[in-house]
């Protein structure tokens, strides 16, 4: 959601949620907080109710490298983490359950490997029951849905050849930002069509579902304004959580260094929830077929 706490009031009578997005039960996680030993860092982001355990550092240069020296050494972490080899990153505790089961695991892998460092990716869905094991939320006997959406760190030259081919989507919205708060858009044809400005805010909703005797919910929104205030933090954790655990001056530090100040913070939403493909628009970036459908059928 754009806002934590307009979430809360929107959802406050709620017995069930998204399960990618409620999967740790609050008062298990606050009294694992009380039982970290000092030597352990646990990040409290702007946009959570708690913190998360990131690791010592030397926890964390053995998830992330003793000494990694190349921007390929950071792809390998990226895809181990989706692989399953390392348990977090600053930006993720773990690989969520819908990934899995739409069996997002492999191209997501490979994306990784070719240097789109994903954080954040949800698969479309078209009218899932409300009772369904991984995807359903709220009451019972309802259709819920998702647009795809996929938010990762890229190099000038891979945003380069991600937007030559968005601009062949007509129904795909991507914004990026880098550390100096430059930003790169594509709007949907659609919003364009309608006169739509790209600076302009606009909030697309990539979850909601549908409910007896209710409005429609929606309780996960991509917020054009509230990305860019995003933006500042999840640059932030690259020095904060992984940079720092190497020596001033290290070959390791230089490195992170360079991506932090260079890399784009992107999200990708392909609003056609119904017949659309995120995985084909990066299968053209790539040159190669991923071989999967961003979406649960």
């Amino acid at each position: 959601a754009s806002n934590p706490l307009s979430y809360l009031h929107r959802t406050w009578d709620w017995h069930c949620f998204p399960s990618s997005y409620c999967q740790v039960d609050t008062a298990c996680e606050l009294q694992r907080r009380e039982r970290q030993p000092s030597d352990v860092d646990v990040v409290y982001s702007n946009y959570s109710l708690v913190g998360r355990r990131l690791g010592s550092m030397a926890e964390r240069r053995n998830m992330w490298g003793e000494a990694p020296s190349t921007e390929e050494d950071i792809f390998d972490v990226f895809e181990s983490f989706i692989w399953g080899r390392v348990p977090r990153l600053p930006w993720c505790e773990q690989i969520e359950t819908e990934t899995v089961d739409a069996g997002l695991i492999p191209p997501l892998a490979k994306l990784n490997h070719n240097g789109f460092l994903t954080i954040n990716s949800q698969p479309r869905i078209n009218g899932v029951s409300s009772s369904h094991a991984c995807y359903g939320w709220g009451p019972e006997g309802g259709l819920v849905y998702q647009k795809a959406y996929l938010e990762f760190f890229c190099s000038p030259l891979n945003l380069e050849r991600l937007i030559a081919v968005v601009e062949n989507y007509p129904a795909v919205t991507l914004q990026g930002y880098n550390r100096k708060g430059e930003r790169r858009a594509v709007m949907c044809r659609y919003r364009r069509e309608a006169g739509a400005q790209e600076d302009e805010r606009h909030v697309t909703a990539v979850t909601w579902g549908v409910f007896d005797g209710i409005e429609v919910l929606q309780p996960t929104v991509v917020d054009s304004q509230a990305f860019e205030v995003w933006k500042d933090e999840a640059f932030e954790m690259w020095e904060s959580t992984w940079m720092g655990i190497y020596p001033e001056g290290s070959a390791a530090r230089t490195l992170l260094q360079n991506i932090h100040d260079t890399y784009w913070h992107v999200y990708v939403v392909d609003n056609d929830f119904v017949k659309g493909n995120l995985l084909e628009l990066f299968s053209k970036v790539l040159g190669e077929d991923l071989n999967a459908s961003f979406s649960f059928e």
